[in-house]
């Protein structure tokens, strides 16, 4: 996202998120009498390690059976609930924990709020919204929520005089003027609205894709059709690079997805989810629960709610929680705008936890739903490659680059040139590495590779030792790049100076085979054999292929050959 930029407000957020936070060793938790209780806890707290939220959230209830009155258990189980997308249970805890503290947490309060706005009694609503205070952990968002509540009261002008103090906050400008264009919109105050939307469109570029569709909607619902056609024209302009991205704005865009008219509900359900991604950008750890807990409660009030499910799946890939995330992405519907970017996200969380059969499975159904589309053969020939399926991955990557056309991209290029090499069609590879860099001049990845595989084959060593070095200028941490300037040195007969480089090299991938057996080569050429046949003793146990396999066993006999 690049809208969103409250930095000053993120970062008071992120300290007193951490601050508020609930610990495991919270007295009052783990304390509990019987060992039922333990075990549930136990269960619970291991639930959560493991981002299994849904779990964790079934094992707080047993626990709550077994001591109802605990209040830190309480805590932890309407939180637990609603990150897991359980509201009805997430609201029942909080209420009863609600009901137990002088000075209640916010969350427990907005939690009760939003199940009584999505019942539309906005006077039950508002009575804990106004108890929630600005110096609170959701202060930032609170003039927002407020400003909605009162809309749904029937007092306009208070809606809109709670968003004031967004107007000078710094970062907060965009969503003051979105807020503002919906409020108005929502009052029948069309003008007024439009002088929002307006602004907005005027910032279109650093928009993200969920307050583009706001700014969208808006002016189609008000007759505005035309200035929808210019930013689609500006978007395509300006960030309109990928297939899917374009596909998506447009169908955001289109005017018969507009909604007739924004509703309280919906507006709050707008205000979570923006909450939610702004978020998803700080770098403290409890914040990344508060946005899933935020994207949930979107969805609670607006299950329709565009983009919701994609974004949100998206926040749970981030968390590391991709059971939970493919859920929430297969929960997106064939017509929404985002489907396939949804699908193809479904399909790296697949591979991501193992399933590398159900991922190629997902793609190849989606092939058939989109046989013109170069970006799922893309897909495909990647997942193939990823599963060393070289020969299967070059004809994928022969479709995508015909579907393509002149839009492919230099990773396309670079990725087939990667599967060409290994199925030993070396004049092609280079073709292909070579367009890559045509496309893309100074992409390391692309530089090492070509400059590394000269160097293997012998040849145009000196324009291999220059890419190489390009590649290493660009990228000096990357540890496959630091090892093909090492190994160049290493060739050239300089063994002291590829020394240096072969160690940092594996201190950056200290799992590759192939680094360790070059470090050892290393280590044997300046005289240190022990550490030699320790390097390469090393790389046996990291699973070379069958050839290197051999080759390494042969120096652990023998040492290398003098030359």
């Amino acid at each position: 996202m690049t809208i969103l930029h409250p930095t000053r407000s993120l970062l008071a957020l992120s300290l007193m998120l951490a601050a508020a936070a609930p610990s495991w060793a919270a007295p009052g938790v783990d304390s509990g009498e019987g060992s039922g209780l333990a075990a549930a806890l136990l269960a619970a707290r291991h639930a959560r390690a493991t981002a299994d939220t849904a779990t964790a959230t079934d094992y707080y209830a047993k626990a709550l059976n077994l001591d109802p009155a605990n209040s830190s258990l309480l805590q932890r189980s309407y939180s637990a609930a609603a990150t897991a997308g359980k509201m009805d249970a997430a609201i029942a805890a909080a209420k009863r924990y609600y009901e137990t503290e002088k000075e209640p947490l916010p969350l427990a309060g907005l939690l009760l709020a939003t199940g009584h706005f999505q019942k539309k009694e906005y006077d039950q609503a508002w009575s804990y919204i106004d108890r929630i205070k600005a110096d609170s952990y959701l202060g930032f968002a609170l003039p927002m929520i407020r400003a909605w509540v009162q809309a749904a009261r029937n007092t306009p002008d208070a809606a809109l005089g709670e968003l004031a103090p967004m107007q000078s906050a710094q970062g907060l400008g965009d969503l003051f003027h979105i807020m503002s264009a919906l409020l108005n919109e929502a009052a029948g105050r069309n003008e007024d609205a439009l002088i929002h939307y307006d602004v907005m469109a005027g910032r279109l570029e650093r928009q993200p894709l969920s307050i583009i569709r706001l700014i969208a909607e808006g002016y189609n619902r008000l007759g505005k059709s035309a200035a929808v056609k210019d930013m689609l024209t500006k978007f395509s302009q300006t960030r309109g690079g990928s297939v899917l991205l374009l596909g998506i704005a447009e169908g955001l865009m289109d005017p018969a997805r507009a909604r007739k008219k924004i509703t309280p509900v919906e507006g709050l359900a707008e205000t979570y989810f923006a909450m939610s991604q702004i978020l998803t950008q700080g770098n403290a750890q409890a914040l990344g629960d508060v946005a899933v807990a935020f994207g949930q409660m979107a969805l609670y009030l607006n299950p329709e709610l565009p983009m919701g499910r994609w974004i949100l799946g998206s926040t749970l890939t981030a968390r590391m929680r991709q059971d939970e995330a493919i859920g929430v992405l297969n929960a997106v519907r064939k017509t929404d705008p985002a489907y396939l970017t949804a699908q193809l996200q479904v399909v790296d969380n697949l591979e991501s936890v193992g399933q590398r059969g159900d991922a190629l499975a997902r793609l190849q159904a989606l092939s058939k739903e989109y046989p013109a589309l170069a970006d799922v053969q893309i897909a495909i020939a990647n997942l193939l490659r990823r599963d060393n399926k070289f020969t299967e991955a070059v004809a994928a990557y022969d479709k995508a680059v015909q579907l393509a056309g002149s839009n492919g991209d230099w990773s396309l290029y670079y990725g087939r040139g990667i599967c060409l090499e290994r199925t030993q069609q070396w004049s092609r590879a280079e073709a292909d590495f070579k367009k890559a860099l045509a496309l893309n001049p100074d992409q390391p990845d692309v530089l090492n590779y070509l400059g590394y595989s000269w160097i293997d084959r012998g040849e145009n060593l000196t324009e291999a030792r220059r890419l190489i070095e390009l590649a290493y200028s660009k990228s000096p941490d990357n540890g496959f790049i630091v090892d093909s300037l090492g190994w160049a040195m290493y060739l050239a007969g300089d063994y002291k100076g590829a020394t240096t480089y072969l160690e940092r090299a594996v201190e950056l991938e200290p799992a590759d085979a192939t680094l360790n057996d070059h470090l050892g080569d290393a280590y044997w050429k300046v005289g240190r054999r022990n550490e030699a046949r320790f390097q390469w003793n090393r790389a046996l146990t990291l699973k070379p292929e069958d050839k290197q396999k051999a080759a390494i066993l042969a120096k652990i006999e023998q040492g290398l050959a003098r030359k």
